[in-house]
């Protein structure tokens, strides 16, 4: 009965293919279509005898013939392994962990699954074979083989290296020959230009100068912008005072390090004109070189004297006072700068105006 579905599945097949392969024999054609079915069919027995091999698996009896349904499997596992013909947990102890994949359905979270329920019953996937590797006699080399291989390759560098040095020296020539052609050949183009300019009667004009230049430069003039100024430090004299800070606080030094007044304000500034604006609990005061307190702390921000006045506020209105801590101008200004060179900028009800030292008087605009 087999032989007979076999012939009967062949001459289906080749009632299918035959009329795209008209250009083949007729036996040769029957031969190609025998070879492909009865492939198949080998590699489908030999998946079968992989299974009935009379392998055994290890463990408890009653643990292999525990039905599918009482594994605690997913329903979507159950069913993919009812459907490829497993009923009990002996039928999974039979497989390789590869073997399972063969089932349809079948993935990587289907088989972690399935190890997990064999494992609580103590049983596990039948193990892999071990691969036994065949001598490859064709790959095995003998000695005197290897070392005419050794020769030939050697000679075939050497030979590569020979031929590699020749082009070079080819390029090399043919490189300094073009170089020599093109410096003969250049002012007779020159010539022949000025020729014909002067026969059209134009004037050649020289556009490099104008290279660099885009059409706003060209047209309002290229303007350059200077370059920023650094700021100088102060260099150290012996009369230098300078701030430093400690665990917060600041204080002051001479020019060597040694500490002239201790760490003790919440912030502090250079000394200016022998002033000094120093701050403790939020408020602005003046101390001079002996830390003694000149101008009391009652401003909410001061700038260091400059020219013997500094602009000192108090809430939103900003004033001058000299250094002994007098009134020169009332605080009746919105914004006020440090004198600079006999000037400084005020601002008042909107209006912007430059403060005249000698006359105290606005300049508005």
């Amino acid at each position: 009965m087999r032989g007979i579905a076999d012939i009967q599945v062949i001459s289906r097949i080749f009632a299918k293919i035959s009329d795209r392969f008209r250009h083949m024999g007729c036996l040769s054609l029957k031969i190609v279509v025998i070879s492909i079915y009865m492939g198949k069919d080998n590699r489908k027995r030999n998946n079968k005898k992989r299974l009935n091999d009379g392998y055994e698996p290890q463990g408890d009896a009653a643990a292999l013939s525990t039905p599918l349904e009482a594994m605690g499997l997913s329903e979507k596992t159950e069913g993919i392994l009812r459907d490829g013909g497993v009923a009990i947990a002996r039928d999974l102890a039979k497989r390789c962990a590869g073997d399972l994949y063969r089932i349809r359905y079948v993935g990587k979270r289907e088989c972690i699954e399935v190890s997990n329920a064999l494992k609580k019953l103590g049983l596990s996937f039948r193990p892999d074979e071990p691969k036994v590797e065949s001598p490859d006699v064709q790959n095995v080399k003998k000695p005197q083989e290897k070392e005419r291989r050794q020769e030939d390759n050697k000679n075939k560098n050497s030979a590569d290296k020979n031929n590699l040095k020749k082009q070079q020296n080819e390029k090399n020539v043919q490189n300094k020959a073009s170089e020599r052609n093109n410096k003969q050949s250049a002012p007779v183009q020159n010539k022949n230009q000025k020729n014909k300019q002067e026969k059209n009667g134009r004037p050649k004009y020289d556009y490099k100068p104008y290279d660099n230049v885009n059409l706003h430069d060209l047209v309002f003039g290229k303007r350059e912008r200077p370059a920023p100024e650094k700021p100088q430090k102060e260099q150290l004299t012996p009369d230098s005072i300078v701030k430093f800070c400690r665990q917060g606080k600041w204080g002051y030094k001479d020019w060597k390090g040694n500490v002239l007044i201790q760490p003790v304000y919440d912030n502090a500034y250079p000394f200016r004109e022998d002033r000094a604006c120093v701050e403790k609990d939020g408020l602005l005061g003046f101390i001079d070189k002996k830390n003694e307190l000149v101008i009391d702390y009652k401003y909410d921000s001061a700038t260091s004297f400059s020219e013997g006045l500094a602009a000192v506020s108090i809430g939103e209105k900003t004033g001058y006072i000299d250094k002994d801590g007098a009134e020169v101008l009332p605080m009746e200004f919105d914004v006020a700068t440090a004198f600079e060179n006999g000037k400084a900028i005020v601002r008042q009800d909107g209006r912007w105006g430059v403060l005249d030292r000698e006359t105290l008087k606005v300049l508005w605009r």
